[in-house]
């Protein structure tokens, strides 16, 4: 979450988030240290690698044991409290005050949703209604909303992209000229729409 969000988000921010709010009690300095610096890497690199192409999504949903998706929740969770850091970045206080969102809004907020979803079922209850106890049927609709998590982190990223070429083209004077449309954007390793024949991340995905 941190990586791809498309602003620098200082370390005193997250700390908090992975050991409380009262923080964790090491046995010594030597001892936060080195985790601390852990963390630092792990995000750096992350970030590193989210420059060159798209974040995987880590899991193999095929390989999940009948009904035990607690993993997937945890870092969903986690995906969840990253992207609140930035919540006005995915979603500005004056498109939630519209009556009606575009397209676009529209598609950034069902990804929101689903992460949260995934992370905190409790607060969406509707996900679930009509579903009963059957075991099989639960898990079905576990398993589409988890495919719907996969896709939504791409489509996340994707409108990160977006949002730092606005950033560019602003600090330049010039007006966001992407927009996303129906047909969707391309990928950051297909041909680019110019017909370059260059990779849309080494061409017009630049400007």
């Amino acid at each position: 979450g941190l990586a791809i969000t498309p602003d620098r988000t200082e370390p005193g921010e997250w700390f908090a988030d992975i050991f409380g709010e009262s923080l964790a009690a090491f046995p010594d300095s030597a001892e936060s240290d080195r985790l601390f610096a852990s963390l630092t890497e792990t995000i750096h690199r992350l970030q590193a690698l989210r420059k060159e192409t798209k974040l995987d999504f880590p899991f193999d949903l095929a390989s999940q044991k009948a009904n035990d998706f607690s993993a997937v929740k945890k870092w969903a969770a986690g995906l969840d409290k990253a992207l609140a850091r930035r919540a006005y970045l995915w979603m500005p206080e004056e498109a939630l005050e519209k009556t009606e969102m575009d397209d676009d809004r529209e598609a950034v907020m069902n990804c929101l949703l689903i992460v949260l979803g995934v992370a905190h079922p409790e607060k969406l209850p509707e996900l679930f209604e009509g579903v009963g106890e059957d075991e099989k049927e639960i898990r079905e609709v576990w398993t589409q909303l988890l495919e719907q998590l996969a896709l939504a982190v791409e489509s996340l990223q994707d409108y990160a992209d977006f949002l730092q070429m606005g950033q560019r083209e602003g600090a330049a004077g010039e007006a966001p000229s992407f927009v996303v449309t129906s047909g969707g954007r391309p990928g950051r390793n297909d041909p680019c729409p110019c017909h370059s024949g260059k990779k849309y991340k080494k061409c017009c995905g630049l400007n």
